[in-house]
This record gives C-alpha cells, structure tokens and sequence, in this order.
C-alpha cells in the first residue's frame, strides 16, 4: 500500500536554498518511512510567480491577476513555460541532487498528468479538465520523488496553459488519493487579527474571505483546499516553512491551519 503525501511550496521554501535544503532533506527522510507493506511517497509541486513577474516586467510586459491568479497572455505564456518548467524546477531538483535524494522533475505535460483548457478567450491561463496520474505512480514505485511545475496544456495538445500551482497540488492529491495535501509558503497560517487559526470549516472560510481577512493569493489556496476536501482528502494543512522539523510538525498537526470539513 502507497501512502501518497503531496507538498506544494511557494515562497520562501521555493526560493531560500537554506530553507529548501531543509525541507530537501525532510522530503527525503519521508521517502524512507513506511511500516512493511506500506511506502510513503512525497510529490513535491512548486509555482514560482515571482520568477515569472520579474522576467516578464525585464521583457516589457505587465503582469494581470484577477482573483489572485494570473491572467496569462499568449506572449507571456512562452515566459511561463521557460521559467517554471525549466528554470525554477532545476533549481529545486539541484537540491535534491545536493542531499542525494532520487528525484525527476516533470511539468503537467509530461505523460499527459494533468491537461486542460483555457479559462477565457485569448488567455493562456487554464482550469485542469484530467488528470493521469500513472507517471507519478511510477514514478514512487521506483524510489523517484517527483518535483511538478503547473505547466500543462490542453488535451489535444495544441497549445500550453498555465495552471495555477495550488490547482494543480490539488488535482495531483485527489488523482492520488493522498492522504495529506500540504501548502507551504512564508505565511504561518491562515491569519486573523494576526493570529494563526488552528482550524477552519469551509463556511468559515467563504465568510473569511467575503470580509476581507483571506484575500490576494490566499484565495485560491483556500479554495483548492476545499475543493480537495470535497473530493475526498481528508487533511489539508496551509503552513510556512521556515526550519528542518516542520514538515513534521505540520504532519502532526502541531502547525499551521487546517482546513476541516
């Protein structure tokens, strides 16, 4: 039996190669653990929207979010392909190289993982229609940790998309059955009067939001995380990475918010 335990990173954790080294070597630890009969197997999904804005603002052109996603133009979406597939998923795997950790680097195109379609006319920003995780099944089995960027493109293959990372997390957890889904950044947790909340019902999420409290980029986070609790996952945890223990300690339900049903 496969314990599937998916970690989306952003942020820090993506970009700080200390704290990635640490969270590196934690991934790796997990990769080891399993009673017999059992292996846990770490799929590690990254975005990287800093990367993108930046060299996109160096080759003229502006950046639009709508809801906290980017609207990708078709001129930027060449941008985005270069970046995440390329430049920051090697950066993350060089890590993992680093601590002697076995990992391949795949994007949503490779062996079709996910595939979808674009969320408006004339945007290359799309919405994830399938998901095929075999490759990743694969993958585990034979000791590989997987490093995902939210690359995919639509199911005929004809044109890329730019899917937002916390949508592709989600859809990899619940195609997996994971037992956890993890978000990390720099945040400590879902924030209210500058206090981390322990846990949070999807009802108090949507009110959070509609007050102002959840705003920005947390957005399709939370809603990523109720949309993998509806399809079956049983825990969600939003946390910020910051030294080697605490993924374990998110696992343990010492940090962070969950979101619980």
């Amino acid at each position: 039996m496969n314990n599937y335990i998916v970690i989306k990173i952003g942020g820090k954790p993506a970009n700080d190669q200390t704290v990635l080294d640490a969270l590196v070597g934690e991934i790796g630890e997990l990769a080891t653990l399993g009673k017999a009969g059992e292996k846990t197997i770490p799929v590690l999904v990254h975005g990287g929207g800093a990367d993108v804005t930046e060299l996109s603002k160096r080759l003229g052109l502006e950046p639009t979010f709508v809801g906290g996603k980017r609207m990708t133009s078709v001129a930027e979406m060449q941008i985005v392909e270069a970046v995440l597939a390329g430049n920051v998923n090697c950066r993350i795997l060089r890590r993992f190289v680093a601590a002697g950790v076995k990992a391949i680097g795949l994007s949503g195109v490779d062996s079709g993982l996910f595939t979808g379609e674009s969320i408006d006319a004339g945007s290359r920003t799309g919405s994830i229609t399938a998901t095929r995780p075999a490759v990743l099944q694969d993958l585990g089995a034979a000791g590989y940790i997987s490093v995902v960027s939210s690359i995919s493109c639509e199911a005929d293959g004809s044109a890329g998309l730019n899917i937002n990372a916390d949508d592709a997390a989600m859809a990899i957890a619940v195609a997996l059955k994971a037992a956890c889904l993890v978000f990390l950044s720099d945040i400590p947790g879902i924030l209210k009067a500058g206090q981390v909340l322990d846990t949070i019902t999807p009802a108090i999420a949507e009110a959070e939001i509609a007050a102002g409290v959840i705003s920005g980029g947390m957005i399709p986070k939370i809603r990523s995380s109720l949309g993998a609790l509806q399809e079956g996952i049983g825990r969600v945890v939003i946390g910020g990475y910051g030294h080697s223990g605490d993924l374990k300690a998110f696992l343990a339900g010492r940090q962070g918010t969950s979101i619980i049903t």
